[in-house]
């Protein structure tokens, strides 16, 4: 006979977050969200925001992996597209911003500048290190940039003629920092850094050093990039993904599956770990079961939530799926008892149920690490759906699921062509403008939690929190009530 279990299972929302003691340094301000992403072999990636935006083709496209990374989060390319595009997305992602860049076009002095034409207009490049050899790793002899030729009548001219020989450089410069003082001090946009026999190592933009200041929070890697994130599938065709992924420099490897509970998720993770050190995050999963088979089977994170998408009918047409709440409740529990057991840490992802900062703070609260979001992130003007005018004349962005008829993304949900189904809709979310203007103060929202909580960081949030399920009522009292909200447009008679 069936089991069932007769307690109720929980939404985010039925809960709230009681107060704590705020000692005066526990301020808004001095609270941290600097939070554990997934293992990296003996330490974790970190992010300085707890924020993903999911894998979807609506939501994370090279923009919005670029611009959440920027905020201290990460994006996740989704796998519903080829290898090559998915592979060209993190190429961009990590060289938006790279610090100490090693891979720049580099021309040889025989080139002509006919050549050089045509490499800005299809690349954008307008600087160009000149080697011996044309090598990156080559005797450097010059520099030419876009504005010492004139592209009328020197097309035939060699760069040679035109590039400047009195280069300005660093030696054996190996801290960034060090790199922008000296390039603040020469008054350049752009500093070779070489090795004593003057061999090209690499080379430093002012402009990355501009974007750096403008978001010290950054999410970068050891070199300096901008973290990214890929999803695969579990299907075998995908190791070849994941293979390209990894070596064109992907941070982390998200399997993208409705179910991660089977076998076939195991057999990824198993070849993933077996062929390198990238990590990969396993999911989604609602169950104590499920989280122990991840972690056994090699993951180093794990994602929690199933059919709870603001557009997903998995739970409608397949009956399968949980209460946020309790899902995160169930594996928290799950992974604080394995962390007592090996003293390993398996960060939590809570992907799913969260429309608000409210939500955010009590997914935090029930044990996540980080917080993947669909609906959320496709508002913002930087998500990869595209800008309409609704009939009412508003301004909106389209919004699709992962399993709906248009992404058709069959691989994520064990399908076929042939026998299809949906397990989500298509539809439209209010545009809210840029993340650069509305994050920042979502962020403080959720330190405006914590300190009220009594936390400094998340990791006093999960062991210090005390949180209560509310009655039907009970919210009822902590939405607006008994008023109606005033029209700026109204007037005081």
């Amino acid at each position: 006979m069936a089991k069932v279990l007769q307690t109720p299972s929980h939404s985010l929302k039925e809960f709230r977050i009681l107060p704590g003691y705020t000692a005066n340094d526990g301020n808004a301000p001095n609270v941290q969200l600097t939070t554990r992403l997934c293992q990296k072999r003996e330490q974790f990636i970190e992010l300085n925001t707890p924020f993903l935006s999911a894998a979807m083709q609506a939501v994370t496209g090279v923009d919005m992996a670029i611009s959440l990374a920027q905020l201290g989060g990460i994006g996740i390319l989704p796998v519903s597209q080829t290898i090559d595009e998915q592979c060209a997305k993190v190429v961009q992602v990590k060289r938006f911003k790279a610090g100490f860049q090693t891979d720049i076009m580099t021309l040889s002095p025989n080139q002509r500048i006919s050549e050089v034409l045509s490499i800005i207009q299809k690349t954008g490049y307008t600087t160009f290190p000149v080697t011996q050899s044309g090598i990156f790793h080559d005797k450097l002899i010059g520099i030419l940039t876009d504005k010492d030729f004139d592209e009328r009548r020197d097309l035939s001219v060699q760069v040679s003629e035109r590039m400047k020989t009195d280069v300005q450089f660093g030696t054996e410069i190996n801290e960034l920092r060090a790199a922008n003082d000296l390039m603040i001090k020469l008054g350049r946009g752009f500093l070779p850094i070489l090795s004593e026999e003057g061999i090209l190592q690499t080379v430093v933009f002012k402009k990355d050093l501009d974007k750096h200041l403008r978001h010290p929070n950054e999410s970068i890697d050891e070199q300096k990039r901008l973290l990214v994130g890929a999803a695969i599938s579990t299907h075998a065709e995908d190791k070849e993904r994941a293979q390209e992924l990894i070596s064109n420099g992907v941070d982390v490897l998200f399997i993208d599956a409705s179910d991660g509970h089977t076998e076939y998720q195991a057999e990824m993770i198993k070849f993933i770990k077996k062929h390198s050190e990238t990590p990969v995050v396993g999911g989604n999963i609602i169950t104590h079961e499920g989280f122990r088979f991840l972690v056994d089977s090699g993951a180093d994170a794990v994602k929690v939530g199933m059919g709870i998408g603001s557009g997903c009918t998995t739970q409608e047409v397949k009956a399968t799926g949980r209460g946020q709440g309790t899902s995160l409740m169930e594996v928290g529990k799950s992974r604080q008892n394995f962390t007592k057991e090996s003293g390993r840490y398996i960060p939590l992802i809570a992907d799913g149920g969260i429309s608000g900062p409210a939500e955010m703070s009590v997914a935090l609260a029930l044990g996540a690490d980080t917080l993947m979001m669909g609906n959320f992130f496709a508002r913002y003007t930087e998500s990869h759906g595209s800008l309409m005018r609704n009939a009412a004349g508003e301004i909106v962005k389209e919004y699709w699921m992962e399993g709906s008829m248009r992404a058709h993304n069959m691989r994520r949900y064990a399908q076929t062509k042939e026998n299809f189904f949906e397990e989500g809709i298509s539809g439209y979310v209010p545009h809210v403008g840029s993340i650069f203007d509305k994050l920042p103060m979502i962020i403080q929202m959720l330190r405006a939690t914590l300190a009220t909580a009594g936390c400094k960081t998340i990791e006093e949030l999960h062991s210090d929190a005390v949180l209560e399920m509310q009655s039907p009522s009970a919210l009822l009292d902590s939405k607006i009530h008994d008023i109606i909200p005033m029209n700026i447009d109204q007037q005081v008679l």
